[in-house]
């Protein structure tokens, strides 16, 4: 009975580990990269949602109780004329821009005026991390974070600039960034590093709510 290897057999059992050796380290690559744009692709679809879920709210907790197009401070080339009940760039007829003879009501600040989230600037700084189970000590994967500032107004004529960096204590336009990073235990988390995944950024203006007028049919 033979007791060694003949040098055939030890030839092909270095090939075999030779191949061994080279392809599970690319699996284990291939593996990792899915396995990174799985958890990217997770990131955007929250990110999106979270960003269509705000686009769907009132622009300013004041439009949940009056519909007009609202006032805002200091004054600006967009607030409704008083005495033709319109504003620059107004359909006339087209838009509740004064409720009411001497009646106006103002924008609010940004940030959440009661409990709820249902107007736009509710979600400011709202930071969504993302864990890896529900252990409260867990850190996140990735962070989603909501801003909402006010910005300078475009100019009534010439080139439409937004979000040109001037925040504002109010204007008839808000920015919304969706801020998507990675979490502080992910593997490619570096802390000298923003860590952007990607980021969202819509503009939403002061336009009021609309309203359809609707008859009964007898």
């Amino acid at each position: 009975m033979r007791k060694g290897l003949t040098l055939i057999e030890l030839i092909l059992s270095m090939v075999i580990i030779g191949i061994v050796f080279t392809v599970i380290p690319r699996l284990v690559m291939s593996m990792n990269q899915s396995s990174q744009v799985t958890l990217k692709e997770e990131a955007m679809y929250n990110a999106m949602a979270q960003m269509g879920m705000i686009l769907n709210l009132p622009w300013d907790n004041n439009n949940t109780q009056n519909p007009q197009i609202l006032t805002v401070t200091p004054a600006s080339a967009y607030d409704c004329n008083t005495t033709s009940g319109y504003r620059i760039g107004g359909f006339i007829g087209g838009r509740n821009c004064i409720a009411a003879p001497g009646i106006s009501y103002n924008a609010s600040a940004i940030g959440k005026e009661d409990n709820e989230n249902n107007d736009i600037d509710d979600f400011q700084n709202t930071d969504v991390n993302v864990t890896k189970n529900c252990s409260s000590g867990v850190k996140g994967l990735f962070s989603i974070l909501t801003v909402v500032q006010y910005s300078n107004d475009p100019a009534p004529a010439g080139t439409i600039r937004l979000n040109n960096g001037v925040t504002l204590n109010q204007s008839n336009n808000k920015f919304i960034d969706v801020h998507v990073r990675y979490g502080t235990d992910h593997q490619l988390y570096d802390a000298s590093k923003s860590n952007c995944v990607t980021l969202l950024r819509y503009n939403s203006f002061n336009i009021g709510n609309i309203q359809i007028n609707s008859r009964n049919w007898n």
